[in-house]
């Protein structure tokens, strides 16, 4: 089984301009990452589909420059792709389709490696970690969320 993506809203615009996702009202995913806009452009939001279901949903930055404190890592000269924010449907996650692990891969695949994305809790550094995906820590420490790399 190949979990699909397919994207919903983009902007690859150089412009910092206002991109609005168009997703679908659903309750099972966190309507305040998905029914506000971005500021930030390039931007693509995505959704995975499984046999034509929605199991989960993507914010991308493709290109992303970002990061340079972090001194145990260096962007390459032409980006990188950051995954801003990815959510799995909390009554899919953890199931043995493992959507996570697809849906960043397929991400990979569409938009390239490397890709990066910053820890929002310790939920999602364990997701990464398992991934195989190495950790950076700021050097000012525990105020600056880990950067993790898949390469």
């Amino acid at each position: 089984m190949t979990l699909v993506l397919e994207v919903v809203t983009e902007s690859l615009s150089l412009r910092r301009e206002h991109v609005f996702p168009d997703f679908e009202k659903d309750a099972r995913f966190n309507p305040t990452w998905w029914h506000s806009g971005s500021a930030k452009s390039p931007v693509s939001y995505c959704r995975f589909l499984d046999n034509g279901e929605e199991v989960g949903r993507a914010k991308i930055l493709p290109g992303s420059r970002s990061y340079a404190g972090y001194t145990t890592w260096s962007c390459p000269p032409a980006g990188v792709t950051e995954i801003d924010l990815i959510e799995i449907r909390p009554d899919l996650r953890r199931s043995d389709k493992r959507y996570g692990r697809q849906a960043v891969e397929a991400i990979g695949r569409t938009y390239g490696q490397p890709v990066i994305a910053m820890s929002l809790d310790e939920t999602s550094d364990t997701f990464w970690r398992s991934l195989g995906w190495t950790a950076h820590p700021h050097p000012d420490g525990d105020r600056y969320r880990i950067l993790f790399t898949s390469a």
